[in-house]
């Protein structure tokens, strides 16, 4: 019995020096002084790189119908099969000025303003972002000074599965996400 417990002590011994040399060398070797800070890396691309967004720009109708109530304004969007097959998001904004004072909102906005992207070229829309306007004597909101218009492109492939919804995102959000100048 003693040779078994003395066989026991020297194997515990011997492994509380073995357990001590691996934390020493642990512990020196992982000192977060050691090495130095490697070069910087390649430049990645800009997160918004394919976004596109407009200036701020008054409406001028491409059509407008006899009655002068209905009219719409058709943007060329260049790439546009290729953005409509990737799953790209057009969002539209109207800015309404008063003075000083202005509020953006995203259309559609009341049953006055939508936008739609189309390629009808039976009704000479071909690859296209659309404004239409819906409301009597349409044709003077083109002379509106306080009534502005901006749209944002956004590729399908610039998003990532994890992206917020944009929908329910205000312009601000919307122009901070992307980072684009207000």
């Amino acid at each position: 019995m003693k040779t078994i417990s003395k066989t026991i002590q020297k194997t515990m011994s011997k492994s509380k020096y073995v357990l001590m040399a691996i934390l020493v060398a642990f512990s020196v070797s992982c000192s977060p002084e050691d090495g130095e800070t490697g070069p910087q890396g390649p430049a990645g691309e800009d997160g918004n790189a394919n976004v596109v967004s407009s200036d701020w720009f008054s409406i001028q109708f491409d059509y407008t119908n006899g009655a002068n109530d209905y009219g719409y304004m058709a943007i060329e969007i260049p790439n546009y099969q290729e953005f409509v097959n990737n799953g790209g998001i057009a969002m539209v904004y109207v800015k309404q000025t008063l003075g000083n004072d202005h509020i953006i909102r995203p259309l559609p906005f009341e049953d006055v303003f939508d936008f739609a992207l189309a390629n009808v070229p039976t009704e000479g829309v071909e690859n296209s972002l659309i404004i239409f306007a819906n409301q009597s004597n349409v044709i003077d909101l083109e002379t509106e000074p306080g009534l502005t218009f901006r749209y944002v492109l956004i590729p399908g492939n610039s998003m990532n599965k994890n992206a917020k919804d944009l929908t329910k995102m205000s312009y601000n959000e919307v122009m901070n996400h992307f980072g684009i100048k207000q």
